[in-house]
This record gives structure tokens, sequence and C-alpha cells, in this order.
């Protein structure tokens, strides 16, 4: 019997993670089972059960492997001693927009998380994934703005809990809504305009 390589592993688990890619924006999380997202990538359940040991295995892992601007973010701000902090925010966050718009791994994911993980106890560590990882970069974004602020690039009255919050919202929102139909309006050109706008305001 011939031993399966580390390069024939890598390759099962790739095929694994695509195909509940595919399944979950389908079917949502819930309803897709795991002998489902073994069948959509042409392997046994045996296989799958060797690389995932369940459905948060496969959203964890399906997590992981797109890279999102805000660790991009964290590396870079600590390479660089000196930097335009609302100019950072402003970029990164545009360029989030434009990650979801355009690399189908990040948008598969974004629509997953916003429309098809129904967050009941089957699936609740998922969502306790989620929020984790979203708390993490709101804390980050708060940091630059309370540092926005102490370099007087903000007034002093705006609050950067605030601030963070509504930019987030904002952004949610967005994505939230292109998802349900891409076609209504361009992300990029409406997000970058509005978050532009959002930006403004706190200055004002």
């Amino acid at each position: 019997m011939v031993r399966r390589t580390k390069e024939d592993a890598l390759a099962t688990r790739s095929q694994l993670l695509d195909a509940a890619e595919r399944v979950f924006s389908e079917r949502g999380v819930t309803h897709t089972s795991m002998a489902q997202v073994a069948e959509a990538a042409g392997v046994t359940r045996g296989a799958i059960y060797h690389h995932f040991s369940n459905k948060m295995a496969l959203i964890e892992s399906l997590m992981e492997r797109v890279r999102l601007p805000i660790d991009e973010m964290r590396e870079q701000i600590a390479q660089q001693p000196e930097f335009d902090t609302l100019v950072e925010i402003q970029e990164r966050t545009n360029e989030f927009l434009n990650r979801v718009a355009t690399d189908p791994r990040v948008q598969a994911l974004a629509n997953i998380l916003m429309h098809k993980c129904e967050y009941i106890d089957e699936v609740n560590p998922i969502k306790l994934r989620h929020l984790s990882g979203r708390n993490d970069c709101i804390c980050d974004v708060e940091a630059l703005f309370e540092k926005a602020i102490n370099e007087g690039q903000l007034p002093p009255q705006v609050s950067p809990r605030i601030a963070v919050i509504g930019l987030f919202g904002l952004v949610d929102g967005l994505i939230y809504n292109w998802l349900m139909d891409d076609g209504y309006f361009p992300l990029v050109e409406y997000g970058e305009a509005a978050i532009n706008t959002y930006m403004n305001g706190l200055k004002a």
C-alpha cells in the first residue's frame, strides 16, 4: 500500500477547505454536515475527520488561511516608528473593502460569517472565535484613534471607543448589504466615499 505523502495530505486539506467554503456559502453552516463537505470535495468521511475534528475546526481553518489587512497593518505599524495615524486607519479600512470586493476567499468568508452562520448552540464556538478576532481588531484601531487624538489630528472631545465602534458599524453595514446584492452599489467606490465622510466628520 502506497503511503500518502505530505503533499497529498496538504492537497486534500486544501480541497476540503475549498469545498467547505462553497457548501457553507450555499447551504449555511448549520444545514451542512461534515459528510456533505467531504462529498463536495470528492473525498471520504474518514478523510475529512482526519484533517478536521468538526465544523468549528473547518471554520477556524478557513479564517486562518485568509490574511486580513488588519494583520498586515499590525506588522507595518510595528516596523515603522512614524506614520500618519488617520491616513493609516483610512487606507487599511479601504483596503479591507477592496479585499472583500476582489478576493474570492475573503468574500466567501465574510458571506459565511455574516449571512450563512446561524449562531445557535451547535456553532456558538464559531461566534466566539469571530467575536474574539473582531474585538482584537477593535482594540488595535481604538488605540490608533487615541494616538490621533494625542497627536492633535482629532479634537480632544472625540471618544476613541465611540469612533472605532462607529467605523466598524459603517464598514460592517456596507459589507453586509453589498453581500446581499453585489450589483446594488459598488462596494469600494461607495465605501471609500462613506469612510472619507465619516473621518472628516470626526475632524470637524
